[in-house]
Parts: C-alpha cells; sequence; structure tokens
C-alpha cells in the first residue's frame, strides 16, 4: 500500500464513515492519491452491519441524514463506502484487525485485505495520515 494520503476510520460511527469516506472521495475527484483504511471497531461494524452515532450527534441524526440526501451523499454506510468504491478510492481491510475479529476469511464487500507489515511501510511512506 503506497498512497500519499491515508485516511484511517477506526471507529463504527456513521459519522466517522461519513467524515472519511466523503473526504476520500473529494480527494480522489480532485485528482488526489488518497486510500482509506479500516481498522478496530470501524471494521467490526462494518461486518456485523451494526453502526451508530456518536453520543454528541445522535439528536442530530435524522437532520444530518435529510441533508446528506439533498445533497446527493448516501448517509448510510454501506452506501458511502460503494460511493467511495465508485470514486475510485482504494479501501483496506487492516489484517490485523479482520484476524483478531475473525472476519479475515469474509472481509466486508469492496474492501482489500491489507497485511500489517504493508500497512506499517504505507504509514511511513505517506505524506498525509489522517483519522476521522
Amino acid at each position: 500500500m503506497e498512497h500519499e494520503t491515508v485516511i484511517i476510520c477506526k471507529d463504527g460511527t456513521v459519522n466517522s464513515f461519513l467524515s472519511c469516506l466523503v473526504a476520500a472521495a473529494n480527494k480522489k475527484k480532485a485528482g488526489e492519491d488518497v486510500c482509506v483504511v479500516f481498522m478496530d471497531e470501524a471494521l467490526a461494524a462494518l461486518a456485523d452491519k451494526k453502526f451508530r452515532w456518536s453520543e454528541g450527534l445522535q439528536p442530530h441524526a435524522e437532520t444530518i441524514k435529510k441533508e446528506t440526501e439533498s445533497r446527493k451523499i448516501p448517509s448510510e454506510p454501506e452506501g458511502l463506502v460503494k460511493m467511495a468504491k465508485d470514486a475510485g478510492v482504494p479501501l483496506y481491510a487492516n489484517l490485523g484487525w479482520a484476524k483478531i475479529l475473525a472476519i479475515a476469511e469474509s472481509l466486508p464487500e469492496g474492501l482489500e485485505p491489507l497485511e500489517l507489515k504493508d500497512f506499517l511501510e504505507g504509514l511511513s511512506k505517506a505524506k498525509h495520515v489522517i483519522t476521522m
């Protein structure tokens, strides 16, 4: 994995998926070399198809959903993953976490496996590493 910008999605919240994947898709559309790596809670949420909102945003969930949909942005994590993939953003599953979660043999759709050594090497070569 060698990309200029690596966005790490680690939280299993809808708002984290929204932030990470919209940012990645927009950077890709602007011609930037960007990827997203899913790990820990985000990877578990994708595998289990169970997502939540951050506590502080829970009261605003319906407003956010309506606003994103009015902007033609998916409001559900699976739709956001598809949107980023369709924009050409490489999406990776951190295999260290996939093994810990016992999902390495059945990764969520659209995610490429990423060995820990390749992840660490990619982080050291990236110009920007972003966690949202």
